[in-house]
């Protein structure tokens, strides 16, 4: 409920003209964004298992005020074409469909025309939803599957600049994540079965990127890695790209 709360809050906030207050100034800006995330292996929780894949593509708002920072929402859709999941303790698989929502946070501060310190709060919610069939117990087995993967990165980063156009950013702090997946189906024509899984944590993240122009147009593109520790260990590596788009 708080996340939606400060998602909205964020987006209320993007959704106004550009205004002066106090003599200071607040821009707005709109980004494309795609972005994915995959783990090394399979999370298990509960002697239960799924594989770990996220992302899509969208849309993101900035409400830059010059002396508080960038606040922002964002907004998109995925698709997956193969997940896997336990099903009654076999593993079955189908295609998944997804959408993400976030909002977030991001101070600078210049500690000379070559280097800024920057300090970002970031949450971003995946809501996955995927048909999964194959055999369990010898009978033919379907399943749907609804999961939320929610994901609070607090970061700090140090931001070079190369030359005007071209800037590179090396980021390190904590993520905290949280998972609920439930699979309701059935298995020959009548049986029913129903699997839930539930784990959340706190594991460190690092990334590194790169900001530059291609033919005028400002683009980001970062790589991100994180631990996830449920019942076993994962590193979870993720891209992101931004570009940059004419706001009205």
């Amino acid at each position: 409920m708080y996340s939606r709360f400060v998602v909205g809050l964020t987006l209320a906030l993007l959704s106004q003209p550009s205004v002066a207050i106090a003599e200071s100034k607040i821009d707005y800006s709109a980004e494309l964004i795609g972005s994915y995330s995959e783990a090394n292996k399979r999370i298990e929780v509960d002697n239960k298992f799924a594989s770990f894949r996220a992302g899509g593509a969208g849309l993101r708002l900035e409400a830059e005020h010059d002396k508080y920072g960038i606040a922002y929402g964002s907004l998109g859709f995925g698709y997956s074409p193969k997940e896997t999941a336990s099903y009654s303790g076999s593993s079955l698989s189908g295609p998944a469909d997804s959408m993400f929502y976030g909002a977030g946070y991001r101070y600078d501060y210049r500690l000379n025309q070559r280097y800024k310190v920057i300090l970002t709060t970031d949450y971003i919610a995946h809501d996955i939803s995927a048909d999964i069939s194959g055999e369990a117990r010898g009978l033919p087995a379907t399943a749907t599957v609804t999961s939320e993967m929610s994901l609070l990165d607090m970061m700090v980063a140090l931001r070079y600049t190369v030359t005007r156009d071209i800037h590179v950013v090396f980021g390190a702090g904590l993520r905290k994540w949280d998972l609920n997946a439930l699979a309701e189906g059935t298995l020959g024509d009548s049986i029913g079965a129903t699997s839930q899984v539930s784990a959340d944590g706190t594991d460190p993240i690092t990334y590194i990127g790169a900001e530059f122009k291609v033919k005028g147009v400002p683009v980001k593109a970062y790589y991100r890695r994180s631990q996830l520790k449920a019942d076993n260990s994962l590193i979870v590596h993720g891209l992101d790209i931004h570009i940059s788009l004419p706001l009205f």
